[in-house]
């Protein structure tokens, strides 16, 4: 029974932030070793919480937070040495200081690290004013020490590799893409509204559904930058983006003709007594489902020329009318016909990586 639920166990406390825990956790213990042996201090509770505080998620943001954590702490030293030396009287320079270092405090660079510059401002006066720069020295090392062991950590401890979780965000967004035009194409058929059969908030959770696959395209990005497993260096995430981009552009399209058939009901029925529109259109959207559901960089689905042909002689059976102003079926095609091209825009190839620095500098070799 126990080992049944230990996978289980394990992957939820990874999906609540295990992994970064541990990294944080063995940071701060290195941290608290190498503060009691190289500087003699008993008990080096700054370095610890250094360590713990610059350990994020991915080696990216744990450079970004090294970065903004030291900055605070040189900047706040910087601003409390001289006054603490010079000013007179001591209330003056405190307030100097306290003025200046919270005004930095609050630059957007720094981020939440800013807190960093006030605090470290007020001890640095305190500890030079009352002629303890030993101390301050001690404190300062004892802070680097705990940034050095949290990059380490955070590089070589199994750094995470969001991958996998963007590939589930674009692979629903897909699903969610081919169900709206497949849900289109019910409506159009059964001559209802696409509320009555996608539900009301369709536009909505397809809304969801392109900022979650952002956010998570994102992260995987994210990861991967900096990162030193074997899992991070295989992966050519040159198409994420590109095909993100061509779902978000297809899915302004459904939007589009949903709002379309919401406010004319009728609009697939055909601009002219007699015209067959309803079901070749729904044939089209269902074709344009699959290759929307198809849609994962590579080359478009087969059935995607065939589907343009379609588009092209539907297009030409209902003609706009000599005033230019289109018929309904006409205003129908446009979306669709935009969602087509989308879909068959080529996969970009991968960036050409140079193994010279200066290639661009070279002269051409001699023949």
């Amino acid at each position: 029974m126990l080992s049944a639920r230990l996978p289980a166990l394990l992957a939820r406390i990874g999906r609540a932030g295990g992994a970064e825990a541990a990294r944080a956790a063995v940071a701060a213990g290195l941290t608290w070793q190498a503060c009691a042996r190289l500087l003699h201090i008993p008990a080096p509770y700054t370095g610890a919480v250094a360590a713990v505080l610059i350990v994020e998620t991915t080696v990216a943001a744990t450079v970004s937070a090294a970065t903004r954590y030291t900055a605070g702490c040189l900047l706040g030293a910087l601003l409390a040495v001289p006054a603490a030396l010079y000013a007179r009287p001591a209330m003056a320079g405190l307030a100097v200081v306290v003025f200046a270092s919270a005004l930095l405090a609050r630059h957007g660079f720094l981020g939440h690290h800013g807190l960093h510059v006030p605090m470290t401002a007020l001890l640095t006066f305190a500890l030079v004013r009352c002629g303890h720069p030993d101390e301050l020295a001690a404190h300062l090392a004892e802070i680097l020490l705990g940034i050095g062991f949290g990059l380490l950590c955070s590089v070589l401890l199994f750094p995470a590799v969001r991958v996998r979780s963007a590939e589930r965000a674009l692979e629903d967004l897909r699903l969610r893409v081919a169900r709206c035009l497949d849900g289109l194409a019910d409506a159009v058929v059964r001559r209802e509204r696409p509320r009555g059969v996608l539900g009301p908030a369709w536009e909505d959770d397809l809304g969801t559904a392109l900022i979650r696959a952002r956010a998570a395209v994102d992260e995987a990005h994210e990861s991967l930058r900096w990162n030193v497993r074997p899992a991070a260096r295989r992966r050519r995430w040159h198409l994420d983006h590109r095909v993100l981009r061509t779902l978000t552009d297809v899915a302004g399209q459904v939007t589009a003709a949903g709002r379309l058939l919401d406010a004319h009901p009728g609009a697939a029925e055909g601009s002219r007594p007699g015209s067959a529109f309803a079901q070749p259109y729904a044939r089209l959207l269902r074709t344009t489902a699959l290759c929307a559901y198809s849609c994962r960089g590579g080359r478009p689905h087969p059935a995607l020329p065939a589907a343009r042909q379609a588009l092209a002689r539907l297009g030409a059976h209902g003609c706009d009318p000599p005033d230019g102003t289109g018929g309904p079926d006409q205003r129908l095609l446009r979306p669709l016909s935009s969602a087509l091209t989308c879909l068959s825009a080529p996969a970009p190839a991968p960036p050409a990586r140079s193994h010279r620095l200066l290639d661009p500098l070279r002269h051409a070799p001699r023949r």
